[in-house]
């Protein structure tokens, strides 16, 4: 309801500015409490477990990009091999996949900030150049009837986009299986997950924020204070040391 209510007071003031309407309504609503869905979490044995997994797949380098780069679906959808430098390890994310009037398009990324380098790990740079090889093998095979005008790194079978509906359904689900986790996580929670592993870890949340490519720190913070380990003790104790009354 409340994505709904923003889609459509978003609208109303678009008209309000065009002069086709004299106030926006949708301000009039009472909306209801928000209800903040808990992120899900692996553990390091869990993750090693759905990478494991993942190697089964046609799309394991995409997994692997999931959970070690924390990018979002569409901009991994949307990354071209141009935008890849396996010898210098990053990726830079410029654009992303959408779907728009029935089409697949290249688009920009959600936000200025979402522009970004991001370093890769050994073994995401090792899936990627097992994905371009395999990639090249579709290629030929097909000859004439490969499709991919975009350049993608991830398609299907014929070189054309892949649907995020169906990565979720059939790929995701069929790693998830493999590597007996829960069914229900979606492909967004693979970024959470990354994070909060990463933040986990002890790395700085500055850095963290970027690889997120949110608009700054506060709102990684309020999205990942959770997963900020031994952040209640350190609290307690830092308030100890100031109040503590000498007897």
């Amino acid at each position: 309801i409340r994505i709904y209510h923003s889609v459509i007071y978003s609208m109303l003031e678009k008209a309000i500015r065009w002069g086709v309407m004299p106030r926006n309504v949708a301000r009039l609503v009472d909306l209801p409490r928000q209800v903040h869905r808990e992120l899900p979490m692996l553990t390091p044995e869990e993750a090693r477990a759905f990478l494991e997994a993942a190697k089964e797949n046609r799309l394991e380098a995409l997994f692997v990009l999931a959970i070690t780069t924390a990018a979002r679906q569409g901009e991994l959808l949307g990354l071209t091999w141009d935008r890849v430098d396996l010898d210098g390890c990053t990726i830079n994310v410029r654009q992303a996949l959408q779907r728009l009037n029935g089409q697949y398009q290249i688009v920009e990324t959600k936000t200025p900030q979402s522009m970004r380098s991001i370093a890769l790990t050994s073994m995401a740079v090792a899936s990627l150049r097992r994905h371009l090889e395999r990639q090249e093998m579709e290629k030929n095979q097909l000859g004439s009837a490969w499709n991919n005008n975009l350049n993608l790194v991830f398609t299907t079978h014929s070189g054309t986009p892949l649907d995020r509906n169906n990565v979720r359904r059939r790929e995701l689900q069929s790693v998830l299986r493999g590597a007996c986790l829960p069914l229900h996580l979606r492909f967004h929670d693979l970024r959470h997950i990354a994070a909060s592993l990463a933040l986990a870890l002890g790395m700085p949340v500055t850095a963290v924020s970027e690889m997120l490519g949110h608009t700054d720190a506060a709102t990684t913070l309020r999205v990942y204070a959770h997963a900020i380990p031994g952040a209640p003790r350190k609290v307690a104790d830092a308030l100890e040391a100031v109040l503590q009354v000498q007897n």
